[in-house]
């Protein structure tokens, strides 16, 4: 009886420090293939692919070497499911990180006296649900502006520029 509880504690403690490696690589017919680390967020228009934080429609258009033509509009859709969607906007405690998105003149547009009117960005009052992952359209319009639109009528309208890769929303406005 000994030698028994000796091996299952044993096989035990080999199963419970063993690491599972299919969170990192999986086999697919002797080849080692990198795990999917993507969800899919349903958006009214179209389905959303999130990839480690890069939200882009699954029918961007593509360069020829696969890189999504339009990396504005994947920040305006990455701004939302970071810090729109989950209400992380509304938390002190990510301003910081939310003010790097905004260069100071559109941060002032958004201003009132109490602080920041979100709703301007995410729709949200006491009679609308304004933008959430079901009700999430981006269009692009002329220049740099997109128009952001969300349930119950709500439209934003957001100007994005920059270098590639460090993109600021320059303007917010509610009428374009």
């Amino acid at each position: 009886m000994k030698k028994f509880l000796f091996i299952a504690a044993i096989v035990a403690l080999i199963m419970g420090t063993a690491v599972d490696a299919s969170a990192k690589v999986k086999k697919v017919k002797g080849k080692k293939v990198k795990a999917q680390t993507t969800k899919i967020v349903k958006s009214n228009n179209q389905n959303m692919k999130v990839d480690q934080g890069m939200y882009t429609a699954e029918d961007a258009n593509r360069l020829d070497n696969g890189d999504v033509s339009e990396l504005e509009k994947a920040f305006i859709a990455n701004f939302y499911g970071q810090y729109v969607f989950n209400g992380n906007i509304y938390n002190e405690a990510h301003f910081p990180y939310v003010k790097t998105k905004f260069t100071p003149a559109a941060l002032s547009q958004i201003a009132d006296a109490e602080g920041y009117d979100w709703s301007i960005i995410t729709g949200r009052t006491d009679d609308s649900m304004g933008i959430t992952p079901d009700y999430f359209i981006i269009n692009r319009l002329e220049g740099n502006w997109y128009e952001v639109c969300g349930a119950d009528g709500f439209k934003t309208y957001l100007k994005v520029e920059g270098a590639d890769g460090a993109y600021k929303i320059t303007e917010v406005s509610k009428n374009h």
